[in-house]
């Protein structure tokens, strides 16, 4: 019998299945290397960020154009049946630019549009049967209020697309279709490389959340107050 692949499978990092499969709070207050809590020990390096007072604590200033988080890749970040993107976001003036809070290439998507899209906060899911696109995408109803911190939470459960607001429900859509995971990083706050997409953020992010769930709407609330 060959111990050694049910040894190194035993010392793999594991998470709970309830919780996150990364959670970054930035506060480090500088270098390159960014701590996972999740417990997955997932590995993020920062990009031209600069540290100020987040929501709570520290947070990331995404100012210039190659601000970034990049998360290297692993499966337990690809796109499975059901998503939570979670953030506390410090949005800055409108933009032209499509502005990045979480991205996986051709996987998952929150930002807050261009100002001649609206300027409120869109999610997307990249799936489809057999087509894969993007849209439709879900979005607030609102656009954000600039140089104020709003929590920002989008969740998918295979079916319904939703994007929750300082706690509440501000949109809703109908998403169905097949995921299409990928070998490409998870990027906070900009995208992997220029797109239409979207941009750096251009403001400050804080608690950014992933989960491979769907988080129900109490927890959305408890976690925005």
């Amino acid at each position: 019998m060959h111990l050694w692949p049910l040894l190194l499978s035993l010392a793999l990092p594991t998470a709970d299945v309830e919780g996150p499969v990364a959670e970054f709070s930035f506060e480090e207050g500088g270098g390159r290397r960014l701590q996972d809590t999740s417990g997955l020990e997932q590995r993020a390096r920062a990009i031209d960020v600069g540290w100020a007072p987040g929501y709570r604590g520290l947070g990331l200033r995404f100012a210039d154009p190659t601000s970034a988080v990049r998360v290297s890749r692993r499966s337990s970040l690809n796109l499975g049946q059901a998503l939570t993107l979670e953030a506390w976001v410090l949005p800055g003036p409108a933009s032209e630019a499509s502005r990045i809070i979480i991205a996986k290439n051709d996987e998952y998507l929150l930002r807050i549009d261009k100002a001649s899209e609206g300027g409120r906060v869109s999610c997307f899911v990249h799936v489809g049967s057999p087509a894969v696109t993007w849209e439709p995408r879900v979005s607030s109803a609102e656009p954000l209020t600039a140089g104020e911190w709003h929590h920002v939470a989008a969740t998918w459960d295979g079916r319904k697309l939703r994007l929750h607001v300082d706690g509440e429900l501000q949109g809703e859509t109908d998403r169905t279709g097949q995921p299409n995971p990928n070998p490409y990083p998870v990027m906070i706050g900009n995208f992997e490389y220029p797109s239409c997409h979207g941009g750096a953020f251009g403001g400050l992010l804080d608690e950014v959340r992933l989960y491979r769930r769907a988080l129900g709407p109490e927890e959305v609330r408890m976690h925005a107050g």
